[in-house]
C-alpha cells in the first residue's frame, strides 16, 4: 500500500511538473501576444487610414472622369455640328463652283462664237444728196440726227449691259446675304488663299 501511494504521488508530481512547464510556456506566448497587440493596433490604424485615402482617391477619380467625359462629349457634339456645317458648306460650294464653271463655259463659248464670226460688212451710208436748194445748216442737222440715232442705239446696248450687270451684282448681294457666317468665313479664307 505504501508503494501504491508512492507511485501515485510520483505520478502527481510528474503531472504537476508538466503542468507548470506548460503554464510557463503559455505565459511566454501570452506575453509575446500582448507585446504584439500594440503593433497590431498601429498596423490596423495605418490600414484604416490607407483605406480611407483610397476611397477618397476613388471618389476624386470618379468626379474627374465624369468631368472629362462631359468635356469629351461636349467636344464630340461640337465636332459633329461643325462637321455637318462643313459638309453643308462644301455641298453649297460645289453647287456654286459648278454654276460658276457653267457660266464661265457659256461665256467662253460665246466669246469663241463671237470671235469666229466674220465681221459683217456694213453698208456704207452715203450722205443724202445735197440739193442746191438745201442750206448747209439743214445738211448738218440731218447728219447730226443720224449720229444721235446711232449713239442712242449704242447707249441702249450699254444700258442693257449695265442692267444685266446690276442684276448679276444684285444676285451676288442676295447670295452673300443668304450665306451663313461660317460660309462667309470659309469663302474669305479661300479668297485670301487664292490671293496669297
Amino acid at each position: 500500500m505504501i508503494v501504491a501511494n508512492l507511485v501515485i504521488n510520483i505520478l502527481i508530481v510528474v503531472l504537476l511538473v508538466l503542468t507548470i512547464g506548460y503554464c510557463w510556456l503559455l505565459n511566454r506566448r501570452i506575453k509575446i501576444l500582448q507585446d504584439s497587440r500594440g503593433e497590431l493596433a498601429a498596423l490596423l490604424k495605418h490600414f484604416d487610414e490607407s483605406t480611407q485615402r483610397a476611397s477618397e482617391s476613388i471618389i476624386a477619380l470618379q468626379t474627374a472622369s465624369k468631368k472629362i467625359g462631359e468635356n469629351i462629349q461636349f467636344r464630340i457634339d461640337k465636332a459633329n455640328y461643325l462637321m455637318d456645317d462643313l459638309s453643308f458648306m462644301l455641298e453649297k460650294g460645289n453647287k456654286l463652283a459648278n454654276q460658276m464653271e457653267a457660266g464661265f463655259a457659256v461665256n467662253r463659248a460665246r466669246d469663241r462664237v463671237i470671235s469666229d464670226q466674220k465681221p459683217v460688212s456694213r453698208p456704207v451710208v452715203e450722205p443724202p444728196p445735197v440739193t442746191p436748194a438745201a442750206p448747209a445748216h439743214e445738211r448738218n442737222e440731218t447728219i447730226g440726227s443720224r449720229a444721235s440715232a446711232s449713239l442712242e442705239s449704242v447707249l441702249k446696248r450699254v444700258v442693257g449691259r449695265e442692267k444685266a450687270e446690276e442684276s448679276v451684282s444684285d444676285k451676288q448681294q442676295q447670295l452673300k446675304r443668304s450665306r451663313s457666317r461660317s460660309e462667309q468665313e470659309l469663302l474669305d479664307l479661300i479668297k485670301v488663299g487664292i490671293k496669297g
